[in-house]
């Protein structure tokens, strides 16, 4: 490369320069901070104008120009500089060193690189860090905080000693409105979940999304019994009272919310947020407000389930579930003809398992589909078998809210009903004609049109009206065991009116949990049809129903 210098560089000082240049832009100021040179890179880097502006104190920033030209002042060399100069859109790093020619005079050596693609990828790289950033500190749906976010600033409370609160929140039956909803609906009803939820707290109080549909509150400062906790829990559940606003409808969500503090209910973040998972799930399983304050025998029951869980994955293959059979008994005295299947539980180690206990788990995770279908198959088998041997008994079994919802529930029903000649009947209980009366009323008809008898199981309990029970294709209605004990005029009065409007809608009626003998008769006394109880027999394993129903004297076929 050639370089000429020009603006009276001394020959010597060149000299000095050449060794230094390498492929760099170069540019040389005097005593006087003016313009001695400048070679080709620098001047297609900045432009023939730089030519123009002669001085140092022209060129350069003030906070740049003041400490280049004190390295112009006469004296010993001062310390060698780096610096970056933005100039029309280009990014340049520059190294600034004091020279001298051979009369002692100052000069300034300023080399530089252009840097500009180096900036530019840094500056991408930089947003590209802050968008990362952003997504994993904030939730993008809602803009609350993220889980990452919350755990953090938890972990820094925990390492600083704190005390805080904590509530875990989750909405119920989520799964329902994204499947009337559809997905974007879905993402309406979090984003108003959000809007809620932030417009209910207080200054420093921390709201994040957990994830799908869970959320959490940190409360600063929280301790002792959780009184704080628990009224800003009642504040979120009375507001959830009210339908949340989407862009073209309303829609009501509840929310279930499990509380905790900190340190008194774990003394790692760890410990702390299984217990608030914990908490949750008990509020999520309680009938009643839905909001629970965690303490150490939720532990237990958590375990329980979590044991019931697993073992009742297993029970179907290794054939530890069993049928028992509860009869029917007519109250004018006919011969006993049908039952009701009930399924029981016989583990190993544990004996019988509650019934409450082990449906009520297999319907949270999702097994009592396939428990579902192997009662229809065996319930369908054992009808089979005892008309074989001359006892014609028709079997009714329950269906719940969960097994409507599959798809392939009709078609084994109807298979089974084929294999039972007949003698199959579905009992549904009150409230899953509630849930969805649509999708009951129509599986109802499927079961009249495949020869079934249709019950509506714990009438009472869910206050359907009269006008329902008149739309419904139903065969009988069985009153709850409540209604059996409540006694008195005002329950002789409510009996009464049943039967007088199941009578006139043409229904039977069937009295549940009957124990005594002034129960029978009482209800007998109103025309109740049948009635089931211990009075009578509880659930038996289909050997002893027979052996009982041979003490009944029954009537074969």
């Amino acid at each position: 490369m050639t370089l000429t210098f020009s603006m009276g560089l001394d020959p010597a000082l060149a000299q000095q320069v050449l060794r230094r240049l390498g492929s760099a832009m170069l540019v040389v100021f005097g005593p006087e901070g003016q313009l001695l040179h400048c070679n080709e890179l620098a001047e297609q880097q900045f432009g023939r104008e730089f030519l123009a502006l002669p001085t140092l104190r022209s060129l350069l920033p003030d906070d740049m120009r003041a400490q280049l030209e004190a390295m112009l002042l006469p004296g010993e060399l001062g310390p060698d500089f780096n610096g970056e100069l933005a100039y029309q859109g280009k990014r340049t790093r520059w190294y600034f060193q004091r020279i001298e020619d051979e009369l002692g005079r100052p000069h300034l050596l300023c080399s530089g690189v252009d840097i500009s693609a180096e900036h530019q990828a840094q500056k991408q790289a930089e947003a590209r860090s802050d968008a990362l950033r952003q997504l994993l500190y904030h939730d993008e749906l809602t803009g609350l905080l993220s889980r990452h976010a919350l755990r953090e600033d938890l972990l820094a409370r925990v390492a600083r000693a704190e005390t805080f609160g904590l509530l875990s929140l989750k909405l119920v039956d989520f799964g329902l409105l994204r499947d009337n909803f559809g997905p974007e609906g879905a993402d309406e009803v979090l984003v108003a979940t959000a809007d809620t939820l932030r417009g209910l707290l207080e200054p420093g109080q921390l709201l994040a999304r957990e994830g799908g549909d869970e959320f959490s509150i940190a409360v600063p400062a929280a301790t002792g019994d959780g009184s704080e906790l628990q009224r800003l829990g009642r504040a979120i559940l009375a507001r959830f009272k009210a339908p949340l606003q989407l862009q073209s409808t309303e829609v009501n969500a509840s929310i279930a919310i499990g509380v905790v503090n900190y340190p008194e209910h774990g003394r790692s973040l760890e410990e702390l947020l299984r217990n608030a998972s914990t908490a949750l799930h008990s509020a999520l399983e309680s009938p009643g407000s839905h909001l629970t304050v965690y303490e150490p025998r939720l532990l237990l029951r958590a375990r329980e389930r979590l044991w019931l869980d697993h073992h009742l994955r297993r029970a179907l293959d290794l054939h530890q579930l069993e049928l028992h059979y509860q009869p029917k008994v007519s109250l004018a005295g006919e011969a006993t003809t049908s039952v009701e299947a009930l399924l029981r539980w016989r583990h190993p180690k544990r004996g019988l398992i509650r019934p409450d206990l082990f449906i009520a788990r297999a319907e949270n995770n999702g097994q009592i589909v396939a428990m579902g279908r192997w009662v229809i198959v065996n319930a369908a088998a054992q009808a089979s078998q005892w008309l074989a041997q001359g006892l014609r008994v028709r079997i009714a079994i329950n269906i719940s809210a969960r097994q409507l919802s599959d798809p392939e529930l009709p078609r084994w029903l109807a298979e089974c009903q084929r294999i039972a000649h007949g003698l199959l009947d579905v009992e549904l209980t009150e409230s899953c004609v509630i849930e969805d009366e649509d999708r009951a009323e129509g599986f109802m008809q499927e079961c009249r049109l495949l020869g079934c008898q249709v019950f509506l199981d714990d009438f009472g309990t869910g206050f359907s009206s009269l006008a329902q029970l008149a739309r419904l294709p139903l065969d009988s209605i069985k009153l709850d065991r409540s209604f059996i004990n409540a006694g008195g005029e005002r329950g002789q009065a409510l009996i009464r009116s049943l039967v007088t409007a199941a009578r006139e809608l043409g229904l039977k009626v069937i009295a549940e949990g009957v124990e005594t003998q002034a129960q029978a008769d009482w209800l007998r006394g109103m025309q109740v049809d049948m009635a089931q109880g211990w009075l009578y027999a509880p659930a038996l394993p289909a050997r002893e129903y027979q052996a009982w129903l041979a003490t009944q004297g029954a009537k074969k076929p």
